[in-house]
């Protein structure tokens, strides 16, 4: 099963400010994620869950790790767990042969480790972000620039960074 991680990080690695994306949503980006995560499940904290409108994705599988389950909502394609691990080998024993990090700050530092591939949109301006994306030790990816652009005068680059692996 491949782990992939999912996040737009400002200059800072900067990821979140009180809750939301500082910087609004960014078409190209969102269109990416869409296309990229469409499909397959999604494992987020909780108050990702909540920036989502506490609704999940559609046409994807969301799994919410929280300490508290809130079992008010139903939703055919809406799970919660208290455990990220837990969740991990659920998902590789129901064969799912990728699934998508998508946040927040706790959850990214958990899954980094697990990570076979990153996809981070690298927006060049510091928003004073509150939430970080962990610092990922790029000795241990490749990467490549799957395509860049200009938002609001903002240079832009989305960034694919897969494991390298390892040769004995």
């Amino acid at each position: 099963m491949i782990v992939s991680l999912i996040a737009a990080v400002d200059s800072k690695n900067g990821i979140g400010l009180n809750g939301i994306m500082p910087w609004g949503h960014i078409k190209e980006d969102m269109q990416f994620f869409r296309s990229t995560t469409t499909g397959y499940p999604v494992i987020m904290g909780r108050v990702t869950f909540e920036s989502l409108g506490s609704k999940p994705l559609p046409k994807r599988k969301n799994i919410v790790i929280s300490s508290s389950i809130n079992n008010d909502l139903k939703y055919d394609n809406l799970f919660f767990d208290n455990s990220f691990e837990d969740v991990l080998s659920k998902l590789l024993l129901e064969k799912y042969n990728q699934i998508f990090i998508i946040g927040g700050e706790s959850i990214y530092k958990k899954a980094l480790d697990y990570a076979d591939s990153i996809y981070l949109t690298h927006i060049n301006k510091d928003y004073n972000c509150d939430r970080f994306f962990p610092e990922v030790d790029k000795s241990l990816f490749n990467s490549s620039i799957l395509k860049s652009f200009i938002y609001n005068d903002i240079n832009v680059d989305i960034v694919e960074y897969s494991r390298k692996k390892i040769v004995q």
